[in-house]
């Protein structure tokens, strides 16, 4: 057998110190670790060929995909400003992975789609890389394994509430999904080089709902909300805007299949963006609703 690692029932962890064994946060599809050097090429004169390499700030960035087995994982950090300690990527069946010191999400976006699991992917800036092999953590052999506890949730989990103007529980959605882009700035350290802080801007909030209609006449009522100020004309208020709500069942994973209570993702009030309303000979109409949103909630 190969002794090449390979990727298989790989799992996504966090904790808050070293001590404990972490908290498993969902199974992973997809994981890209970057390490940045950001070199910095030094030029003289004289030479076409550059006169020297150096090393800048290290960047520590990591894309996840996720089938997300806690949504307060989700609910929590999303808003790059709360974080773990420590977010661990390991995989058991090889008892090895990777600890990301002080992760924040950059960008994440979550999305459920009709029949399937719900996916979430994350790009995670951090402060520092180890190796849990390294720390005082107990061996990852040891730590809490999938599947016996560890259930993805499903599309039948979600609820999208949409009020325009009374708050109206969607049926016939075929997918949605939002994504959250916090901005994140990283912060030198003059006196060693490395990451002192990595603090989040402005957020932006975006997303895409696809759902079924009867007719056009239910996709040309949202023109209604479209329409600004008329120039010329006597001053008027804008359009209202709506709210999209996005809920998912469950707040501390299985019990099983999960509790009753639930977790509110995305609540505040949205514009529709540009409304497309493509349609083939055998197609339902199943239109596309991008939105804008003032925030997560």
């Amino acid at each position: 057998m190969s002794g090449i690692y390979g990727g298989f029932e790989e799992l996504l962890y966090t904790s808050d110190n070293l001590d404990d064994t972490p908290t498993c946060r969902g199974i992973t599809t997809r994981l890209n670790p970057i390490l940045d050097p950001s070199n910095i090429s030094i030029r003289g004169t004289g030479n076409r060929n550059l006169y020297d390499i150096l090393l800048g700030m290290r960047r520590i960035q990591v894309a996840i995909d996720i089938l997300p087995t806690n949504i307060d994982f989700i609910k929590t950090y999303q808003n790059g400003q709360a974080y773990p300690a420590y977010i661990h990527y390991a995989n058991k069946t090889n008892n090895t992975g990777l600890t990301f010191v002080a992760p924040r999400f950059n960008r994440m976006s979550l999305e459920s789609r009709h029949n399937e699991a719900i996916r979430a992917t994350i790009e995670v800036w951090a402060e520092d890389l180890v190796d849990p092999a390294g720390t005082t953590l107990p061996a990852i052999s040891g730590w809490p394994s999938a599947p016996s506890l560890i259930i993805p949730y499903r599309w039948s989990h979600s609820t999208l509430t949409i009020s325009d103007p009374t708050p109206t529980v969607e049926d016939a959605w075929w997918s949605w999904r939002y994504e959250v882009n916090n901005n994140l700035q990283i912060l030198g350290n003059v006196d060693d080089g490395g990451i002192r802080d990595i603090v989040p801007k402005h957020s932006d909030v975006s997303g895409l709902i696809i759902k079924d209609m009867a007719s056009f006449s239910e996709w040309t009522e949202l023109m209604k909300g479209t329409v600004g100020r008329v120039l010329g004309a006597h001053p008027t208020p804008e359009e209202p805007k709506i709210n999209i709500k996005i809920e998912i069942d469950g707040s501390n994973g299985p019990s099983p299949p999960y509790d009753t209570d639930s977790v509110t993702l995305l609540d505040k009030s949205c514009r529709w963006g540009r409304i497309e309303a493509p349609t083939g000979a055998e197609d339902l109409q199943a239109k596309r609703f991008p939105f804008t949103a003032l925030g997560i909630g």
